[in-house]
């Protein structure tokens, strides 16, 4: 859709309002909303903005700062309950001469696309993406819980739910896959079909809020944390990864037998090489890490596998002629979306690029291994901690040079406050377990 055809579509539509959709630098959906007269100066020339915004409101940012909409991305949302119709825009952040703000996540993937671009490749991505729907505030939500399993139809409000978030959804162009019950008590998963990088990542920004707006309609609450409850399994985003020539013809994962290609190894070999540094991207806060080691096919190992669920990477079966892919198991609903494909793809190019070959597959468990064990077959445990994942990031230059020196410096100062935070406060299992010693 070109920004003329935005214009009339938002007049014939009768929008008064459209939200200008942007977000900052640890994941979060912000949005400006602008009276639907605005549209087309906005579309023309931008809208100026605090910067600060994109960091949580840290001051030592640039102000003046413009979100430009990307015209493609506009959609008719669908309202909550007494919300006005609206209109939404994904922006680009620029400076005042025009230029990409160096702090925005989206222009941050874009420049990345672009360099895989320029080395003649196509970067598509599916989505698996897990969720709670639950019931009341957090004092009751343990006890409130549905009781259906995994592709069950679980009960009328949370069944009601995933229909409504499925035809909202639908009616804004995202490409779905399927919707179904999840394995944990009120436990959702909602699958988007493989797209663009890009056109995913806007996607993602929008889907969270669409979520929560249905589940409130229907009496419930989403919530997207990695590991909500200790008893529950956790939530994940599961990135069905892509590689094709830039003009679409030739699937660079497969080779002239249909096995995969020495250039998919070097991806995997990329992104096992770059793996705990990309863990403070695609698990970017404390509790993902409450996910990663609980297991419950959440992956724990930094290794690859055709079947094995607790691998970082596995490689799925395809269909004869169909598109091969690589699942990248470890992100979760808090990452940023932008952010994190675009380290993934920093990663993959970097396997390409010099040639890193990944270890072997293994299909076993490794609960039994020690970390000597561990070493022995050539498998290293992905981060235990924010922390040790912050570490880990800190010393690897690939992974920050996808995200350019000032998103990487001031995702640390974030994050490493973060950490701090959760490491000094008092909390109630330590009153629990020491409060009558």
């Amino acid at each position: 859709m070109k920004a003329a055809e935005v214009v009339e579509r938002v007049r014939d539509e009768g929008l008064g309002l459209v939200d200008l959709v942007f977000s900052d630098i640890t994941g979060g959906a912000k949005a400006l909303t602008i009276p639907a007269t605005l549209v087309e100066r906005t579309l023309e020339r931008g809208y100026r903005f605090d910067g600060s915004a994109l960091t949580g409101g840290m001051r030592s940012v640039e102000l003046d700062l413009y979100l430009m909409p990307d015209p493609s991305t506009f959609a008719v949302l669908v309202p909550g309950e007494g919300d006005d119709r609206r209109g939404r825009l994904c922006c680009s952040v620029l400076r005042k001469d025009g230029q990409p703000f160096d702090g925005d996540p989206r222009s941050t993937l874009q420049r990345v696309i672009d360099r895989a671009a320029a080395a003649g490749i196509d970067y598509r991505v599916g989505i698996e993406m897990e969720y709670y729907l639950l019931r009341g505030d957090w004092t009751h939500l343990a006890v409130e819980r549905d009781s259906a399993g995994y592709f069950d139809f679980g009960e009328d409000a949370v069944s009601r739910t995933r229909d409504s978030i499925v035809s909202s959804l639908a009616s804004i162009g995202v490409g779905l896959g399927g919707a179904h019950h999840e394995t944990g008590p009120g436990q959702e998963e909602i699958d988007l079909r493989p797209t663009g990088a890009l056109r995913m990542a806007d996607q993602l920004i929008t889907i969270r809020q669409t979520i929560r707006t249905a589940a409130r309609q229907f009496g419930l609450r989403a919530t997207f944390m990695p590991k909500p409850f200790t008893d529950a399994p956790g939530s994940g985003v599961h990135v069905f990864q892509q590689f094709r020539e830039i003009d679409g013809a030739t699937d660079i994962l497969r080779d002239e037998f249909d096995e995969l290609s020495t250039a998919a190894m070097h991806i995997i070999g990329g992104q096992v090489a770059h793996a705990a540094a990309m863990c403070a991207v695609l698990c970017p806060t404390v509790n993902s890490y409450k996910r990663l080691n609980a297991g419950h096919r959440a992956p724990r190992y930094a290794n690859w596998a055709h079947v094995s669920q607790t691998s970082m990477i596995r490689v799925p079966s395809a269909l004869a002629g169909g598109a091969a892919s690589i699942e990248l198991r470890c992100q979760d609903a808090l990452a940023n979306p932008y952010l994190a494909l675009a380290v993934a793809l920093t990663a993959a190019l970097d396997g390409i690029e010099h040639q890193l070959d990944p270890p072997e597959p293994l299909e076993e468990s490794f609960s039994s291994y020690n970390d000597a064990g561990l070493e022995r077959i050539g498998v290293q445990r992905l981060p235990g901690t924010l922390g040790e994942a912050l570490d880990a990031f800190s010393q690897d230059q690939v992974v920050q040079e996808a995200l350019g020196s000032y998103i990487s410096d001031q995702l640390l100062t974030v994050k490493r406050a973060e950490w701090e935070e959760y490491r000094t406060v008092v909390g109630p299992w330590e009153h629990r377990r020491y409060g009558d010693a």
